[in-house]
């Protein structure tokens, strides 16, 4: 009986020590979410980031692949992806102190939806290239 107390009380010492520093994935799947004991929650500098990346690599491919198709012009497509450069310009300047701020963040989520729509346009009006 005491041999099984101790050997519960050592295990939930155990656990709480381990929960102390632990990690998970933040919301909508921006990053992680570090836990301290004692000092609440914390997100980490470059939260969303990754979801970015994402969204600008699914774009390119968007762009390429209406070329490819011929649905996109050369010159639209040149312009589509001077667009692309512009955000990723965009997106190192907000990195380059090492943070990605909330509204950096949603500014760089504005510019990709207007550049989604962008894209769509460009691939739907009928131009085609020959």
């Amino acid at each position: 009986m005491k041999t099984t107390l101790k050997t519960l009380a050592a295990a939930s010492v155990l656990a709480v020590a381990t929960l102390g520093t632990a990690q998970a994935d933040g919301p909508r799947g921006y990053g992680y979410v570090t836990v301290q004991p004692g000092y609440g929650v914390r997100h980490h500098p470059l939260e969303g980031l990754r979801e970015i990346n994402a969204r600008q690599n699914e774009q390119r491919a968007r762009i390429d692949h209406g070329f490819r198709a011929g649905v996109i012009t050369r010159f639209e497509f040149r312009r589509l992806m001077a667009e692309q450069n512009d955000i990723q310009g965009m997106e190192r300047a907000f990195v380059s102190d090492g943070f990605l701020h909330p509204r950096e963040r949603m500014e760089l989520h504005r510019r990709l939806d207007a550049a989604s729509r962008h894209i769509v346009f460009e691939a739907r009006d009928h131009q085609r290239r020959f």
